[in-house]
């Protein structure tokens, strides 16, 4: 399989500034989203150096690597870690900057398989077979507080404790959540901001994604549809596609 691969941010309809980064290559087997935080120097700060070391970190895989399973799984480990570190650094020795982290999510490809990471509440979406799933958990007040039957997601109460979250870069201690997906032919994985989520359903991201005729179309439209429904925050979106290669 060969894959594919597109992105697109965008600072919204209400903010100056754009705190989101992203990265995604069809080369480097990688797809990232990070959402920042922390006033605009900080935010866009701590994303943008997130997805530099973890794209810097997972471009040292060479390419018998990426079918060990281990190596691939260490390095995505160490990767987003050494992120951690990376911002926990600079905020020590930038007062201004002393708030600052950034959620993240990613996806490495291996030749049949998908290694996924998320810290924070963006999210990683499987796109199969005509159905569309979540892969990651939330890592916000509110996902906590529903899942545990404490709130209605719904409430008033929700809304306003909507842009809490309970991890990110930039803690002395982050724990990684971390899954191992088949992949398929045909498979697209989303990755996105809270931007994009909040206001786009998911069923709306599946059709938008299978209607579309490439990946760069699909990260306008889903793009679009998020400005139209408010825009309210920055809007961010990755997409990579494993697809069959022809026969020789």
């Amino acid at each position: 399989m060969r894959l594919m691969a597109a992105a697109l941010t965008h600072r919204g309809r209400v903010r100056e500034d754009n705190e989101d980064s992203a990265f995604a290559d069809a080369w480097d087997r990688l797809a990232v989203v990070c959402d920042g935080m922390g006033g605009h120097a900080g935010g866009q700060v701590a994303s943008e150096l997130a997805v530099e070391v973890i794209s810097s970190g997972l471009r040292r895989l060479r390419g018998p690597d990426w079918a060990d399973e281990d190596k691939v799984i260490e390095s995505v480990k160490n990767a987003v870690f050494g992120a951690n570190d990376h911002i926990l650094s600079r905020a020590r020795v930038d007062s201004a900057l002393s708030d600052m982290g950034t959620t993240v999510v990613l996806c490495a490809f291996m030749p049949d398989r998908v290694i996924t990471a998320n810290v924070g509440d963006s999210r990683i979406y499987r796109v199969s077979a005509g159905s569309i799933a979540q892969i990651s958990e939330d890592h916000s007040l509110v996902a906590e507080r529903v899942r545990a039957g404490l709130l209605d997601p719904d409430s008033e109460e929700a809304r306003l404790l909507s842009n809490i979250v309970t991890r990110a870069l930039g803690m002395d201690h982050v724990t990684v959540d971390m899954t191992i997906e088949n992949l398929l032919p045909g498979d697209t994985y989303l990755l996105c901001s809270d931007g994009l989520h909040d206001l786009v359903e998911s069923e709306d991201m599946l059709a938008i994604v299978t209607r579309a005729d490439t990946l760069e179309r699909a990260c306008v439209e889903l793009v679009d549809t998020a400005l139209r429904r408010g825009g309210h925050d920055n809007i961010t979106v990755a997409l990579m596609r494993a697809v069959e290669d022809p026969p020789a």
